[in-house]
């Protein structure tokens, strides 16, 4: 299996979070108000497994993600639209369901990232910069606590996944480049069970309009750390974000990183993200 060394970015252990939780304003912050109170560490010496060949070894059961083929192309120029924008949600949509046995696959976000430019000092974090081009997310992460799976499920379906005991439902993200081979800053994926509860930090990302809570990751040595060497745009990687019987269980750590093995004249990573809501026990 071949590794990389590479670095990235975590919540800093810092005293502050016991009395204030992490926090960042999605829009341009109020004169006075400090846009996050981020304390971000990068670390050196992150070693990171390709799955490549052994992609079926990998299941989102056993590892929290896997890959999975597309089998055909979509092209490239889709992703410019809505049109074939929800053309792809509803190929991942139909996919994932298959794939997991699902009752029901719901998209309910998507994220799309041309970077026609990589914006002057990227990367930094420390400072909740917000850039002028959307840009590869540099810190370990996981999209959603179990309390936002919760709130998204109701968002979406207008009810209560409580109300019906037989009901479990995962948040599951979807995640390709629009093309291939992808070299610049590829997605990190780290086995949950090498992450133990008490690494993660829930954090609000505060937008005009709503708040999203998500978990942010303290470094640990142990943690282990995969990707998809040289990832085709036919390839999506799945992974979980959240599930109703996790039973405590971690779900998945991510982040991109930059790749040694890639040239100087590497073209800029162009990807989408599907956030799925599935269900199983609804039918």
């Amino acid at each position: 299996m071949a590794v990389v060394e590479t670095s990235m970015q975590f919540l800093a252990r810092d005293k502050l979070y016991e009395h204030e939780k992490p926090y960042r304003l999605q829009y341009k912050a109020p004169e006075g108000v400090p846009k996050t109170n981020f304390r971000i560490e990068k670390h050196d010496r992150i070693n990171i497994s390709s799955i490549r060949g052994r992609e079926k070894e990998f299941s989102l059961e056993k590892n929290g993600f896997t890959m999975l083929n597309l089998d055909q192309e979509v092209p490239y120029e889709d992703f410019d639209n809505e049109v074939g924008i929800q053309r792809y949600m509803n190929l991942v949509a139909d996919r994932l369901r298959v794939l997991l046995n699902a009752d029901k696959v719901q998209v309910y976000q998507y994220v799309v990232g041309p970077m026609p430019k990589r914006d002057l000092g990227f990367p930094v974090a420390e400072e909740g910069k917000v850039y002028e081009f959307n840009q590869p997310s540099t810190v370990a992460h996981i999209d959603a606590s179990p309390e936002a799976a919760l709130s998204i499920f109701e968002q979406v379906n207008g009810d209560s996944p409580t109300k019906n005991p037989n009901i479990r439902f995962q948040i599951v993200n979807a995640w390709k480049p629009l093309r291939g081979p992808l070299r610049d800053w590829p997605l990190a994926l780290c086995d949950p069970a090498s992450v133990q509860p008490d690494h993660l930090v829930a954090a609000d990302l505060v937008f005009e309009t709503n708040v999203a809570e998500n978990l942010q990751v303290h470094h640990d040595e142990a943690y282990k750390w995969y990707y998809l060497q040289d990832q085709q745009a036919s390839e999506l990687l799945v992974f979980k974000q959240a599930d109703s019987r996790s039973e405590g269980q971690v779900c998945v750590p991510h982040s991109s990183f930059p790749n040694p093995l890639a040239g100087p004249d590497e073209p800029l990573r162009e990807s989408i993200e599907v956030r799925t809501l599935v269900s199983y026990g609804c039918a």
